[in-house]
């Protein structure tokens, strides 16, 4: 009988070692450190860049020219960078107003003056002298355009608080015919007009007989005893 040869069991094929996971601790360290240092001086260049931007802007806007029509470089500039809150440019009176404010005034002037019979330049003075045509002017009890008090309008016929005598029109209709008195008073003097308005004249008035028509009270008129 003949034996069947013997074979050797097969060899095991080499393994390779696998790599370690984790890298040696040295080049850790220093990756790490090299990817801190980097992000560092991004964040370092990218401040700096964003502080000089900031720096030039307000340079570049304000040597911007003005190429429309009519415009400047202030009004360039406050279009981009206000210098007011916006509360106050949307409140700001255009550069019409006031001239607009001073015709309706000049236009109640006139109105009142022709309504007591007094001249027109001499309330314009008056005005100018008390208020410097501020109708909303108050100081020291005197309030308005003609700056009249409260009790002396009371006398004239208002009925209202103080300060409804800011209101330009309501100040003239009262202001105006106390004026009138004093210029009745005044025998058509207007400088002296002008005395007996700020000081009063009541006791001017009562002399001269004129307190009923200046509308400051009643004249009185003694009645001769029969003799």
């Amino acid at each position: 009988m003949t034996l069947a040869p013997v074979q050797a069991p097969p060899q095991a094929a080499d393994v390779p070692e696998e790599p370690s996971a984790d890298p040696a601790p040295e080049a850790t360290l220093a990756s790490v450190a090299t990817d801190a240092a980097r992000v560092v001086s991004d964040a370092a260049r990218a401040a700096t860049d964003a502080v000089k931007s900031a720096a030039d802007a307000p340079e570049a806007v304000a040597e911007a020219p003005a190429e429309a029509e009519g415009e400047t470089a202030a009004t360039a500039f406050v279009a981009i960078k206000p210098s007011k809150p916006a509360a106050e440019i949307a409140l700001a009176p255009s550069g019409d107003q006031p001239s607009d404010q001073r015709a309706k005034l000049d236009r109640l002037i006139s109105h009142y003056a022709d309504v007591y019979d007094v001249p027109q330049d001499l309330v314009h003075r008056v005005v100018r002298r008390e208020s410097n045509y501020r109708p909303t002017a108050h100081s020291r009890g005197n309030w308005g355009l003609m700056q009249i008090r409260h009790a002396t309008a009371k006398g004239m016929g208002y009925e209202g608080e103080p300060e409804g005598l800011l209101d330009a029109e309501t100040n003239l209709r009262f202001a105006v015919r106390y004026l009138r008195g004093a210029y009745m008073v005044a025998g058509g003097d207007k400088d002296h007009a002008i005395r007996l308005y700020q000081r009063g004249y009541y006791y001017d008035a009562k002399r001269a007989g004129l307190l009923t028509e200046t509308g400051l009270g009643r004249d009185t008129v003694r009645k001769r005893r029969p003799g």
